[in-house]
């Protein structure tokens, strides 16, 4: 449990890090995300007013669907943390690219 807030809590700060607001606030009452149209752009928007519980929600629902895509049943801290890290990246260079594709794009090792 200790390495999943930890996770959460490291996503957020990667996610803060790029958006444009350093200061995360308290989200109202959690959206539903429909990933299908969901963009990079509105993802690191919405990143600088998140919670981190709420970002490693998402990263853990994208983990989650690309393994269940891959066949890959193991959660990797480290994996995740590299991924969140690359999405990140990638989301910050094509802003006008699906999240989902970009999470499919970067995949997670």
């Amino acid at each position: 449990m200790k390495k999943a807030i930890a996770a959460s809590v490291l996503a957020g700060a990667l996610l803060l890090s790029v958006a444009p607001s350093a200061h995360a606030k308290k989200s109202k009452v959690a959206e539903d995300l429909n990933f299908g149209v969901y963009t990079c752009a509105s993802f690191l928007q919405d990143a600088s007013t998140a919670t981190a519980e709420d970002l490693g929600a998402v990263f853990l629902w994208l983990d989650g669907y690309l393994s269940g895509v891959s066949g890959d049943t193991v959660l990797t801290w480290k994996g995740l943390e590299d991924f969140g890290q690359k999405l990140v990246k990638y989301c910050a260079d094509h802003r006008k690219v699906k999240l989902l594709d970009a999470a499919k794009t970067v995949g997670i090792e």
